[in-house]
């Protein structure tokens, strides 16, 4: 199984961003699953 996801990573200060949930120790890099009519671009933009 295959699964296909977008990330943005840029950093201009050495800094990231990371998201956390509330009540949960993992942190994530914002990004997301596409959906089928959604271009790279429009992922990244509804993610962030």
């Amino acid at each position: 199984m295959l699964i296909d996801k977008i990330l943005w990573i840029e950093t201009q200060t050495g800094k990231l961003l990371n998201s956390r949930n509330k009540g949960r120790v993992k942190f994530y890099f914002p990004g997301g699953k596409y959906l089928a009519s959604e271009t790279d671009f429009e992922t990244i933009y509804l993610e962030i």
